[in-house]
């Protein structure tokens, strides 16, 4: 095999300045080329029809007219196309697809044979179904409350008021007032604070972390028994998640946001 060092200047240069295949896809060399040229492809699809005019419109009430696309799930769709997607690059297609699927019904032969194929099947639409939460045997209802780190497995059952976290009273566990009155917000907000008894298992998170987690936990017991007190529970915000948490620190910052002086 023949080596830069071995052969002469001359024919280097004829190496270098040989014609090279030119690759087909112009995402060619970015990342992930085939979900780059995808994304062309149905913006480039979408475009071709956009002043589409069926021949005949489709009549309100008719099938045609009020059907409504499911689309592929992102592991289902990834083993389709055969390339790793992320939920945001999903997320993306799918926007794709939706925007497709609002062109003037019956839609082009063209758009609706791709369409087709994107589709989810009825069986996978209709085969995971969410299982409601009951009450158990012994009157328990179980849910479960996440705050940042802290994750709350909580039950939640008829009693006279009293407060375990793991295994130690409410009042011995959080040593702040606030963090005990966080986590009994729920009782209070629908005025049964001495009507049922919680047991929680708590892990993870400080303090603070932990009480909004036994919030959210207890909050959303209580709908298990009742679920007439949802408008109330809400308005107190104890069954609404807080997607909130720390941001990273940045590579060349002192902290998320802060930076060095010099």
């Amino acid at each position: 095999m023949r080596t830069v060092a071995t052969l002469q200047p001359r024919q280097v240069a004829d190496e270098l300045l040989q014609e090279r295949e030119k690759p087909e896809s112009l995402s060619y060399f970015t990342g992930n080329f085939k979900y780059n040229d995808l994304l062309i492809d149905l913006d480039r699809l979408y475009k071709q029809h956009a002043e589409w005019k069926p021949v005949e419109v489709a009549d309100e009430t008719s099938a045609v007219a009020q059907k409504a696309y499911s689309w592929k799930l992102r592991e289902k769709m990834s083993q389709m196309l055969g390339i790793p997607l992320k939920t945001s690059q999903w997320r993306k297609i799918t926007l794709h697809l939706n925007q497709l699927a609002s062109l003037p019904r019956p839609l082009p032969p063209q758009v609706e044979q791709l369409l087709q194929a994107y589709e989810r099947s009825m069986e996978q639409a209709t085969g995971v179904t969410k299982q409601s939460k009951t009450i158990d045997d012994l009157g328990r209802a179980y849910a479960v409350g996440r705050r940042k780190e802290s994750s709350a497995r909580c039950w939640v059952v008829e009693g006279e008021g009293k407060i375990m976290v793991n295994g130690i009273e409410l009042k011995d566990y959080f040593q702040r007032p606030v963090d005990q009155d966080k986590a009994s917000l729920p009782l209070e907000a629908i005025d049964a604070k001495n009507k049922f008894n919680v047991w929680s298992l708590v892990e993870g998170g400080g303090q603070t972390g932990q009480a909004e987690a036994i919030k959210l936990g207890i909050g959303r017991a209580l709908l298990i028994h009742d679920n007439e007190w949802k408008p109330i529970l809400r308005k107190a915000g104890c069954i609404t998640r807080d997607p909130r948490v720390v941001e990273r620190k940045k590579e060349g910052q002192r902290k998320a946001r802060a930076k060095y002086t010099w």
